[in-house]
């Protein structure tokens, strides 16, 4: 018996599988559904793995948009080609509410055509970021995670001051100056500070 399986993936834990989950349920309500948080460009993703190698011929797997399984147009077409090989059906809930099936020669074409899309925006946001990066080096900005606390700060100053003092908890040192309390941490450790 054919079994229909939905794939879900995001790329960090923080993010919310629950948006994918309802629109594979609206596709298939009895779809089986394997998920992954993983990024896009790691392509050995466990759900992923675990579900190519329990297909049957017949299958059908479901995703709500491209990027959820692949991150370029080879990927794509590399997964596309696996499955169509195992007589398993591809379909994309991708473009408002269109679907792209793979049983089909439009369905095969739009794949194609999709990951091309696909490709080219990743590269043109890829380039744009990059370029974004080198315009703001150039003005003398900041680039990357923000520094951590600096001893020229008037107020880490003052926080350091209550922390030797050792009358009050860090965490409240850390909430009256709005300093991060692990940043606090690294700078004491990184300047050898310790309570009087």
């Amino acid at each position: 018996m054919s079994t229909v399986y939905g794939y879900a993936r995001v790329s960090t834990v923080g993010q919310n599988l629950a948006t994918q989950r309802q629109l594979l349920r609206q596709y298939d309500q009895d779809i089986k559904l394997v998920e992954d948080k993983a990024t896009g460009k790691n392509k050995e993703r466990e759900g992923l793995t675990k579900l190519l190698n329990t297909l049957q011929s017949g299958d059908t797997v479901v995703i709500t948009r491209i990027d959820r399984i692949a991150r370029n147009v080879k990927d794509l077409l590399q997964i596309a080609e696996d499955l169509e090989t195992k007589g398993v059906t591809f379909v994309i809930l991708d473009l408002q509410g269109s679907i792209v099936d793979t049983s089909t020669p439009m369905g095969k074409f739009m794949i194609t055509v999709l990951g091309a899309v696909a490709e080219l925006e990743i590269n043109t946001l890829d380039e744009k970021r990059k370029n974004g990066m080198e315009l703001a080096k150039a003005n003398g900005k900041h680039i990357g995670r923000k520094a951590d606390l600096t001893l020229d700060n008037p107020s880490v100053q003052e926080a350091i001051r209550k922390y030797q003092d050792g009358k009050i908890p860090v965490t409240l040192i850390c909430e009256q100056h709005n300093i991060n309390r692990m940043k606090f941490y690294r700078l004491l450790k990184r300047h050898g500070i310790t309570k009087v």
